[in-house]
């Protein structure tokens, strides 16, 4: 998938990340654990974008979509990551 639209969202008081990819109404969310939801379009489910909770912890880029730019958005924002 090849974003149309970046928004990026941070807000260290939360901290919590929002990445937009997509402009799109969010059909549903799936959960892959307590600090990262995706939020999805709702035919033919394509990823509009990533919630990430805790991220002062580090961030499971497991399972998440558009990694390579999500790796690009938390280094920036100094964000830890990790793979396990």
């Amino acid at each position: 998938m090849k974003p149309n639209m970046l928004h990026i969202e941070s807000d260290p008081v939360a901290d919590a990340v929002y990445i937009q990819f997509i402009d799109e109404p969010v059909g549903y969310t799936k959960e892959l654990d307590d600090n990262r939801l995706i939020d999805y379009t709702l035919n033919p489910g394509l990823p509009i974008g990533i919630d990430l909770l805790a991220v002062s912890e580090g961030v499971k880029l497991n399972d998440l979509p558009e990694v390579e730019t999500v790796k690009k958005i938390l280094k920036c924002l100094e964000v830890k990551f990790y793979t396990e």
